[in-house]
């Protein structure tokens, strides 16, 4: 019992210290580790300026965690059939007559991985349309996917890591037109209920009311931290890449399956699909996560991903050795700042952990 009072009261302490000491409008945190789940542990305010404290049932923009939920959509409509790792966007796209045959041959796993040639970015026009969630969404997506496809990949198919919300997103439109249903509510069927995610959504967090009932996210302008509109985000045609809300308890249990799945105790998929998805390609990039050993942690590998919409942060870390998961989540897009607190906040549980088995040890 001890154990359990010091790891939750060093969560608290490293929340509210990073916070304070930052600046950030809001910071939140919840592991699980051990079977045994800390937090949500949050700090700071739904919007500057204004007296409404965040709590632990929050919900926070996730970013490009996102991705990670969206391969985990697709290794589902794999297992069923209904897709192939190897599928090819020539065998999706058949009635394109104007494809480049640079991208006949780019597969499902390469688009995963970052390794198909596509870009980064929807050219800038795409970033100010908001089609409504459902056919026109589904429409809006492949109109801009096949816009792409039709210019020549930026680089070689397999040759080069070249990290794209574009890839995501062509993903997505695949797993739409072989089912027929739009991104989210394949996340939704595939991900969020089988986990018994209650919060999940997409977009930021809406207000129900005129009162703060959700965070804000909030802009650097200046030096200023500027509140947005709780309507701000992405365009939702790149939501295969980075549109997912969620609560910080239904981000554990994401990631938490994500664990027990490399340990064969998962019952999402099968242990050699969770394997797939934590496999590397290039640049230490598997299916939706970062898998290396970052900052000289020493604990193995880290199977890992962070994300911002420039408004919000998160950094959601799996570190199998330890048997650990921590979720960081911010209403502040001060990027660096939100990314330095987060691995501090890692730190300093591997470090509690490790002194623990010391100490068992002997």
């Amino acid at each position: 019992m001890e154990a359990c009072q010091n790891m939750e009261q060093l969560l608290k302490k490293l929340v509210d210290e990073q916070r304070e000491s930052t600046g950030l409008v809001g910071l939140g945190a919840i592991i699980i580790q051990d079977e045994k789940i800390f937090g949500p542990v949050v700090n700071g305010m739904r919007r500057k300026g204004k007296e409404a404290s965040l709590t632990g049932e929050d919900l926070w923009h996730i970013g490009s965690v996102t991705k990670s939920f969206t391969a985990t959509m697709i290794a589902r409509l794999v297992e069923k059939g209904k897709l192939n790792w190897n599928t090819t966007i020539k065998e999706i796209f058949p009635e394109v007559n104007s494809l480049n045959a640079g991208w006949y041959s780019v597969t499902l796993q390469h688009l995963l991985t970052h390794t198909s040639g596509a870009v980064a970015n929807f050219p800038f026009l795409v970033n100010f349309k908001n089609p409504s969630e459902g056919l026109e969404r589904m429409g809006a997506r492949e109109s801009a996917v096949i816009k792409i496809l039709k210019k020549e990949p930026k680089t070689e198919l397999g040759s080069t890591f070249e990290y794209s919300n574009v890839g995501y997103t062509i993903a997505g439109v695949i797993a739409e037109k072989v089912t027929g249903k739009p991104w989210e509510e394949l996340i939704n069927q595939e991900v969020f209920i089988p986990l018994k995610i209650q919060k999940g959504g997409f977009g930021p967090p809406q207000n129900t009311d005129k009162e703060l009932s959700q965070p804000r996210g909030h802009r650097n302008l200046f030096g200023l931290k500027i509140a947005v509109d709780s309507q701000d985000d992405n365009t939702p045609i790149i939501g295969p890449a980075g549109t997912i809300h969620l609560s910080l308890s239904d981000l554990l249990l994401f990631a938490s399956e994500h664990l027990k799945g490399l340990q064969g105790k998962g019952t999402l998929l099968k242990p050699e699909t969770f394997q797939r998805l934590h496999k590397t390609s290039l640049d230490d990039y598997a299916c939706g996560w970062i898998v290396n050993s970052p900052k000289d942690l020493a604990v193995g590998p880290v199977m890992w991903h962070n994300g911002s919409n420039t408004m919000w942060y998160t950094l959601l870390a799996i570190i199998p050795n330890l048997n650990t998961v921590v979720a960081i989540t911010s209403n502040d897009g001060n990027f660096d700042v939100a990314e330095q607190c987060a691995w501090e906040i890692i730190e300093e549980v591997v470090q509690n952990k490790n002194n623990k088995k010391i100490k068992q040890d002997f």
